[in-house]
C-alpha cells in the first residue's frame, strides 16, 4: 500500500466518527422540518421520511396566526415581531456600548484601568442564576415589568464583548490613532472612523453571538413578561403545547420559523465569526 493510499483511507476512517456525529445532531432538525411539512398531529412522528403524499405548507400558515382563534390580536407574528424589536435593539445597543468600553479600557490612561478590563472579563464566570433575582428587583421597582425596556436594557452590555473588544483594540497599531490625531480628529472620530472600520470580524462575531443569545432567551422573558401581547416567540411556542395534547404540526412549524433568521444571520456573518474569535484571542 502506498503513501497515498493510506493516507486516504486514514482520511476516511477519520471522518466516519465526524459523519456519525453529524447524523445525530442533525436527526432532530430534519424530524422537525419533516413533521412541519407533513399534516398537523395531534402524536409524534415515529420516522424522520415526511409524508410523501400529503405534504402541506399549511402548517406555517397556522402556525403564524395561532392562537388567534381564542385570543383576538394575538398571533405568533406578534410574538415574532417582539423577539425581532428585542433582538435589533440588543445587538446595536451591545455593540455600541461594549465597542466604546473596550475602546477606552484597551487605549486610555486612567486609575483602576487593568482592574475594569478583569471586572469585565469576571462576569463571565457568575451565572445568570446568581444575578437574576436583583436584576429582577431593579426592574421592578423602575416600573418597567411587560415592557421592552425589561427585555432589553439589562442585555446591552456583556463582560465577553468588552473584552473581545478590548483585546482587538489593543492589538491595533498605535501609530494610527496617532496619525489621525495629528489631523485634528476627536476621540469619537478617531472612534468611528478609524477604530470601528477595521473591527469588522470582532463585530460580525459579536452581531453573531448577541442575536443568536438574545433570540433563543426564554428564562428572563419569562420572569419579566406576564402580559401575553408581550411574549417573545420562545414563549409563544409554548402555546402549542397543551396540557394533555401537542399539535406536532404547528410546533414544528413554529420551531422552524423562529430559527429561519438565526440562519439569516449566521450565514450572513459567518466570514468574520471564526476570524472575529481568533482576533480577539491573539491578545490579551
Amino acid at each position: 500500500m502506498n503513501y497515498k493510499t493510506s493516507r486516504i483511507i486514514k482520511r476516511i476512517l477519520l471522518n466516519i466518527p465526524l459523519a456519525i456525529g453529524a447524523i445525530i445532531m442533525l436527526a432532530p432538525l430534519v424530524w422537525m422540518l419533516s413533521t412541519a411539512i407533513s399534516p398537523n398531529s395531534f402524536l409524534p412522528r415515529q420516522t424522520l421520511m415526511p409524508d410523501w403524499q400529503n405534504l402541506t405548507l399549511q402548517n406555517f400558515v397556522d402556525a403564524w396566526n395561532f392562537p388567534s382563534a381564542t385570543t383576538e390580536g394575538l398571533t405568533m407574528g406578534r410574538f415574532f415581531l417582539n423577539t425581532v424589536i428585542m433582538t435589533v435593539c440588543i445587538v446595536i445597543g451591545g455593540l455600541l456600548f461594549d465597542s466604546m468600553a473596550g475602546y477606552v479600557i484597551a487605549r486610555k490612561e486612567f486609575p483602576g484601568r487593568t482592574f475594569f478590563g478583569f471586572l469585565a472579563l469576571s462576569t463571565l464566570m457568575v451565572p445568570f442564576y446568581v444575578t437574576a433575582i436583583p436584576q429582577y428587583l431593579i426592574v421592578k421597582d423602575l416600573g418597567w415589568m411587560n415592557t421592552f425596556q425589561a427585555l432589553i436594557v439589562p442585555s446591552l452590555a456583556s463582560g465577553m464583548g468588552i473584552h473581545l473588544f478590548r483585546s482587538h483594540f489593543r492589538s491595533v497599531p498605535i501609530e494610527l490613532e496617532e496619525c489621525a490625531k495629528l489631523d485634528g480628529a476627536s476621540d469619537f472620530r478617531i472612534f468611528f472612523s478609524v477604530m470601528i472600520p477595521i473591527s469588522k470580524p470582532i463585530i460580525g462575531t459579536m452581531t453573531t453571538l448577541k442575536a443568536m443569545w438574545s433570540w433563543n432567551q426564554f428564562l428572563w422573558p419569562l420572569i419579566v413578561i406576564n402580559d401575553k401581547t408581550m411574549y417573545t416567540i420562545q414563549q409563544g411556542l409554548t402555546f402549542f403545547q397543551g396540557l394533555a395534547v401537542t399539535q406536532y404540526g404547528y410546533l414544528c412549524a413554529g420551531m422552524t420559523l423562529a430559527i429561519l433568521p438565526l440562519l439569516v444571520v449566521f450565514l450572513c456573518m459567518q466570514n468574520f465569526f471564526i476570524g472575529g474569535l481568533t482576533a480577539g484571542a491573539v491578545k490579551g
